[in-house]
């Protein structure tokens, strides 16, 4: 069964020599974008650009002035290429989405075999398995965005449709083609976002002559771009904590089983520290980051300090309740990796540790809090020597998507316009 509402993507699994791609992550504080090739050993990350983003730029992860964003694009590009040849400036974007309306579905799929098929799983036999379910994935994921978020079902896109993970006769294997078995396990993560903000990033590429590889939700990009992560020996939650939100990721066993996110990010602590030092935003986003490399004067490292401790356990119960809703989770795993600017505040992680996890959530035992740096990223090879913050971690994440989908098309599935 083809279905026609999908399209498995057709780039050839051949990387051209030379050839040059941008991943975006349009962030509420900063634009942060990647200029990056790819070759059979992964992606080759040759130069990052920050731009700080203006004010009125966006809200909790969302675009609200197209205009301002468009202009950062534009800077944050042009200053990717300055260096470049002519020739070779990249033409393909893939660009990162998250926020609380941005929502993700984990499913899985027992499918057995007819009893005469002994012989060995054939190609189109594969493609046949999987397009299977991919009805249902459209239909109940929507529908369950729909509740969440009061949209109709028309106003919500798929972003994308992943297989991360495929067994036969209880084994984990890279393609079902070649194994023979009767018993077939299938993983699927979809990820679905409204309309409006899909159409935003269209926009943007359109305005920038851009074609896009893909859209992709970032906490799933960030979970499945970390070394390892995809073993079946793997579980963590990874917490990407930005300047509008907050995005998380649970993996078990490899696979990612949910996402969550929440309207709380490193803004809110630089909001605070300009109301309550009485500065004006710019100097108190300044006075944040030297506190997290604790360079102020002690007098004024200690009172940063108590205004970043308590919106610090704020922010945790607002974590926990994220973790609440959590459906296909029975027990946590116990390590957590945390990533995005918000990382580097002390009191995060420092509440965290605090916090009484095994008796407010499902967890076996206290988990271990650690920071994700780039370099705890699979296939990622930095010839640029400036990706090494953990807020660079999510744009690198997304190439590291885009060269998954161009590397395994066949894993890779996107809604027709």
């Amino acid at each position: 069964m083809k279905l026609p509402f999908f399209k498995k993507t057709k780039e050839s699994t051949e990387f051209i020599p030379g050839e040059k791609y941008v991943s975006i992550d349009i962030g509420t504080e900063y634009l942060k974008s990647l200029l990056f090739s790819a070759n059979d050993l992964g992606v080759i990350v040759e130069k990052i650009s920050r731009i700080q983003q203006q004010q009125n730029a966006m809200n909790k992860g969302m675009i609200i002035n197209l205009n301002t964003v468009l202009e950062n694009c534009r800077l944050s590009i042009n200053e990717l290429t300055s260096d470049i040849d002519s020739s070779t400036i990249p033409t393909k974007v893939v660009m990162g989405i998250a926020g609380e309306f941005v929502q993700g579905v984990s499913i899985i799929v027992n499918y057995e075999r007819e009893d005469e098929k002994t012989e060995a799983v054939t190609e189109k036999e594969q493609t046949k398995i999987i397009e299977m379910v991919y009805d249902q994935i459209s239909q109940s994921g929507k529908e369950d965005l729909s509740k969440r978020t009061g949209l109709l079902p028309n106003d919500i896109e798929i972003l994308h449709v992943t297989v991360s993970g495929l067994e036969i006769g209880g084994v984990s294997v890279q393609s079902l083609v070649g194994f023979k078995g009767k018993s077939v396990k299938l993983y699927f993560y979809a990820s679905f976002a409204p309309k409006t903000f899909v159409d935003s990033l269209k926009t943007l590429a359109d305005s920038l002559e851009m074609e896009v590889i893909a859209v992709v939700s970032q906490p799933f990009a960030v979970a499945r771009a970390f070394s390892g992560a995809r073993n079946k020996d793997f579980s963590g939650i990874f917490v990407d904590i930005g300047g509008g939100t907050t995005d998380i990721a649970v993996v078990n066993k490899g696979n990612v089983i949910d996402t969550q996110m929440f309207a709380f990010g490193g803004r809110v602590f630089t909001k605070e520290i300009a109301k309550e030092m009485n500065l004006d935003y710019r100097h108190a986003e300044s006075r944040k980051i030297k506190y997290s490399e604790n360079k102020l004067e002690k007098p004024i490292q200690d009172e940063t300090k108590s205004i970043c401790y308590n919106l610090s356990k704020l922010w945790m119960t607002c974590f926990q309740s994220a973790l609440e809703m959590c459906e296909d989770v029975e027990i946590f795993p116990n390590q957590i990796y945390l990533c995005g600017g918000g990382a580097m505040l002390p009191d995060i992680k420092n509440v965290m540790m605090e916090f009484p996890w095994t008796r407010l959530l499902p967890f076996t035992n206290v988990p271990k809090i650690n920071i994700f740096l780039p370099n705890k990223l699979s296939e990622i090879i930095d010839d640029s020597g400036d990706l090494i913050n953990p807020y660079d971690v999510t744009p690198a994440a997304l190439a590291k998507f885009a060269y998954d989908k161009i590397k395994y098309p066949e894993n890779y599935y996107s809604q027709l316009e």
